[in-house]
């Protein structure tokens, strides 16, 4: 199945994955699965939560386990930024 966009579409995708980080990344962003290969990030509710306090709070402090996506999560949050904010 292939489709293309509109110049109007592209331009409203790309204004609107600027303003918001969780849905760029739910959208665009894709994680290494070592079964699956590669799979689209789908956010948690908690980590949806963090992408919100890093957009809300300059610093922040993190109490997690282990295998949570923190980090992966965290670094998609800096791609958006790179890609989108100075």
């Amino acid at each position: 199945m292939s489709y293309s966009l509109s110049k109007e579409e592209i331009l409203k995708e790309v204004i609107r994955s600027g303003k918001d980080p969780v849905y760029f990344i739910n959208n665009y962003a894709k994680i290494s699965h070592p079964l699956k290969g590669l799979i689209p990030f789908n956010t948690y509710d908690f980590q949806t939560d963090l992408i919100e306090n890093f957009n809300d709070h300059r610093f922040n402090i993190i109490l997690k386990a282990r295998q949570l996506g923190i980090s992966t999560i965290t670094a998609a949050y800096v791609a958006w930024m790179m890609m989108f904010h100075r």
